[in-house]
């Protein structure tokens, strides 16, 4: 009893400023965690389906090790939450699964889905820790992106291994360092546009990824779904995703390089929702915003003003959906509302 109360008190020196005042979570703090604690809620009800109904062992082992990562996570945030009083949100829980309904996607899609997942929380993590000034935040923070890399390497090496990857493309190494000498590096007026650029290609390869996923959960959705007001939104949804697909390939394709795989056959053909609607709809969120970051990554290394025209199109439209889907939302009640400034102006009447 006496190792476990010293434990706690060092643990609680953490959280003091010297002069032993308890320093508050701030705001970006705040912001984070429950961000952090709703998308893994979430993703603990979404690997709850799948282990209920995947056969291949491996991608089982990977399914198990994610979930325990995630119950780690909320159970850890709670625990913060708790010393701190702060509210627990609602999240998802049990009551947003039907444990009886049949698989929408294949084992293929499941390690696709820890991969891709695995690989934006990556950015999502460090993001979060970044913004972080508490001690005992940051080491969370630092754990979950240990968590994240460490199953991004394991679902990438066995999709690898599995043959399921097509490698981004093999380029020229170049024989010396050169500089850019004409503006036409970035747009020609008359004739062919130049090759693209190794970093270009990274985000034609990274945005097909994250398009592919998307356009692969709103078709299983929109085949589930019970309200017509949801299932016209997840279908158009789908349609943008293979806008944006198209569009992404036709530039590849006139390098005379090769896409990724679809992964439209991975989809089956089951019309009984495993989740409720409301975790359906945040997912799309959520999958919506991964989206808008990987683009606002990848266009700072665009260089081509023709790539950054159409990855600029492309981006308003999914914003206006992204919009869109969170009106639904909140005309549902189904949007928690995140901490809040005070009002200054209120609290002065």
């Amino acid at each position: 009893m006496l190792k476990i109360k010293q434990i706690m008190e060092e643990e609680g020196e953490h959280l003091k400023n010297e002069d032993g005042r308890h320093i508050t979570l701030t705001s970006t703090e705040l912001g984070e965690l429950w961000k952090n604690y709703l998308g893994e809620t979430l993703l603990d009800c979404v690997y709850t389906h799948y282990l209920t109904n995947v056969d291949d062992q491996r991608i089982r082992e990977l399914l198990e090790k994610a979930q325990e990562m995630t119950r780690k996570h909320i159970a850890k945030l709670k625990d913060i939450f708790h010393k701190e009083t702060f509210p627990i949100p609602i999240g998802f829980s049990d009551n947003d699964l039907n444990e009886e309904a049949p698989a929408i996607f294949t084992d293929k899609f499941y390690l696709f889905y820890l991969k891709e997942t695995s690989r934006i929380n990556l950015l999502l993590f460090s993001n979060a820790l970044t913004v972080s000034f508490r001690d005992d935040i940051r080491q969370y923070f630092d754990e979950c992106i240990d968590d994240a890399s460490e199953l991004y390497q394991d679902a990438m090496n066995s999709m690898l291994a599995k043959g399921l990857l097509i490698r981004a493309p093999f380029i020229p190494i170049p024989d010396k360092v050169r500089f850019i000498e004409s503006k036409d590096f970035l747009h020609k007026l008359i004739g062919k546009e130049r090759p693209m650029t190794s970093t270009e290609i990274t985000s034609m390869y990274v945005n097909l990824d994250s398009n592919q996923l998307g356009k692969s959960l709103m078709m299983g959705f929109s085949q589930v779904v019970e309200s017509k007001e949801l299932k016209k939104y997840m279908v158009r949804g789908r349609d943008i995703s293979q806008k944006n697909i198209t569009i992404l390939q036709d530039l590849l394709t006139k390098d005379h390089l090769p896409s990724p795989q679809l992964w439209d056959p991975e989809v089956l053909d089951s019309k009984v929702a495993p989740f409720s609607e409301k975790l359906m709809l945040y997912h799309v969120a959520l999958a919506n915003a991964g989206s808008m970051v990987n683009y606002g990554i990848g266009i700072t290394s665009i260089f081509r003003e023709d790539i950054s025209l159409d990855i600029s199109r492309l981006v308003v439209e999914i914003s206006q959906f992204s919009k869109d889907g969170v009106k639904m939302l909140i005309e549902k009640g189904w949007l928690e509302q995140p901490p809040m400034a005070a009002d200054r102006d209120e609290l002065a009447k």
